[in-house]
């Protein structure tokens, strides 16, 4: 067999990988489509669709309203958020996990605090998270927070495919020899291909494969927003609009350009 044949051969059989993954890609959505096209839109739990819809910041987002809807928090004029009288008071703490890790983790702070950077807080993850998770479970074909194995095969497979090709094109220069300088060389040199290859590759796979397609998580999104964001009156909203905007005024500069010996 020529090298072109060989080429043709090997290239025929990764493109019938390709169209392997292809139909998996397929069913795949199929099934997906079809399951969702199944769900009780009442056995979604409004948090977790915010968190699906808008990620762990929008589970928090709608906790927060319902505390504001509450009055437990206030949110400071500079868009800090601190707890009221009411929300300092444990027995008026929410059922629901997410609005009552919401609540603790504020509690934990002495004065106001910016909401949007729950997300950094440990022990709030450790609190809110569980909930989330088990209700990721609920819905395994969907969650977001699974990776898509059927592109990471298509990747795998654009990677071996690199590999061969280095491997061929070192072999057709010659650059293998009985001299171990020359074979070291080679070796390098194939490998040094071989990344070039793949990468060249994998943005090709990248581009032009189709990602799955979560549709769940479009379903959430199509969903009426929280109950708890939806009874915000306008100024409501605008406060919590500026409460998960929040960014801390910039430090005065310390060497302004007008300071005697700033240079």
């Amino acid at each position: 067999m020529s090298q072109v044949e060989l080429l043709m051969t090997v290239l025929a059989v990764f493109g019938g990988v390709y169209a392997v993954l292809g139909v998996l890609w397929w069913l795949r959505d199929r099934a997906d489509r079809i399951a969702v096209a199944q769900v009780d839109g009442a056995r979604v739990d409004p948090y977790h669709a915010a968190a699906t819809a808008g990620g762990e910041q929008g589970a928090d987002r709608a906790g927060a309203a319902e505390l504001l809807l509450a009055g437990l928090i206030r949110i400071e004029e500079d868009g800090r958020v601190s707890v009221t009288g009411e929300g300092a008071d444990t027995a008026r703490t929410p059922e629901h996990p997410v609005p009552a890790a919401v609540l603790v983790t504020l509690r934990g702070h002495a004065g106001p605090w910016p909401l949007n950077w729950l997300y950094v807080d440990a022990e709030h993850r450790r609190r809110r998270d569980p909930f989330l998770r088990a209700e990721d479970a609920g819905w395994p074909r969907w969650s977001e927070h699974d990776g898509d194995g059927v592109q990471m095969a298509a990747i795998v497979v654009a990677a071996l495919l690199a590999g061969w090709l280095a491997a061929q094109l070192m072999y057709a220069s010659g650059m293998f020899a009985a001299n171990v300088a020359e074979i070291a060389a080679g070796v390098i040199a194939g490998l040094l291909t071989w990344v070039v290859f793949a990468l060249v590759l994998h943005v090709v796979v990248m581009i032009g494969w189709p990602e799955r397609r979560y549709r769940f998580a479009e379903y959430c999104r199509a969903l009426p927003p929280h109950p708890a964001e939806a009874a915000l009156d306008a100024a409501q909203r605008e406060r919590l609009d500026r409460a998960m905007a929040y960014s801390p005024p910039p430090e005065p500069d310390r060497w302004p350009l007008d300071t005697p010996g700033a240079f």
